[in-house]
């Protein structure tokens, strides 16, 4: 069975001059669930033509110096556009263009990202740029949940019952309903069409493959629950255990 994605994608254009980094933004792109690539070009010629032509990404991507022109008329050019949406743009750009900084957000950038930069950040900022309210608090718990199962041994490409986790974790942490593990369970399942049963088997076994990780984050949270480090934790303990870790990332 798959799991269906409930984060909502956020699109964006990305410009760069730079073709290594374009072929690794476009591989990034590919297995992110969260941002949708709705171009990845090298000049500033194509973002206009692209956004004359219709394109409607939420965000632009904007490097600096770009093949055929810099950041300055780039940004004069779209603000004088006549086009009926105004797209967030993040502008990359060295260090050394710093004292830049002021006059590309006086022109339209709501922020900036020096190079080099890891693309996790770059895709973070994208999203949680364009998001807002419920849309960008899911995706920051998605985020969460998905950070704090890494840690305990079980990657996203393996792990039958992410969703179910983060759905169960994003109604605890920002619906803020108090609920018990059943409850919990039926109401995680909802969105996906599953009942309770099925959704606590899911997790049942997403458990147990962090249990067979024996990771010394899953060791850990067994002694805090008075575990030794060998044993396994229930399923309720690893939910209470993920919800206040997500509370705390979200400073909720």
């Amino acid at each position: 069975m798959t799991e269906e994605k409930l984060v909502e994608r956020v699109t964006a254009l990305f410009a760069d001059s730079d073709a290594a980094q374009r072929k690794m933004i476009r591989l990034y792109a590919e297995t992110n669930d969260a941002i949708e690539a709705s171009a990845i070009i090298d000049s500033g010629a194509e973002v206009l033509h692209m956004l004359q032509g219709g394109l409607r990404p939420e965000v632009l991507v904007l490097d600096s110096v770009l093949s055929d022109t810099t950041i300055f008329p780039l940004l004069r050019s779209i603000r004088q556009q006549q086009i009926e949406y105004e797209p967030h743009i993040i502008v990359t750009l060295m260090p050394s263009a710093a004292p830049q900084i002021e006059k590309i957000l006086t022109l339209g950038a709501e922020c900036t990202i020096f190079k080099p930069y890891s693309l996790p950040e770059l895709f973070d900022t994208v999203y949680q740029t364009a998001a807002s309210g419920p849309r960008l608090n899911r995706y920051l718990v998605h985020e969460s949940v998905t950070a704090q199962l890494r840690t305990l041994g079980c990657y996203k490409n393996l792990a039958y019952g992410i969703n179910y986790l983060q759905e169960a974790v994003y109604i605890a942490v920002c619906d803020r309903q108090a609920c018990s593990l059943g409850e919990l369970c039926t109401k995680a399942g909802e969105p996906f069409g599953v009942n309770g049963p099925a959704v606590r088997s899911a997790l049942e076994r997403l458990n147990a493959r962090l249990y067979k990780s024996n990771t010394p984050a899953y060791q850990m949270l067994c002694e805090r629950n008075g575990k030794t480090p060998q044993d396994r934790l229930t399923v309720s303990e690893l939910l209470e255990a993920v919800i206040a870790r997500t509370h705390h990332d979200l400073r909720c």
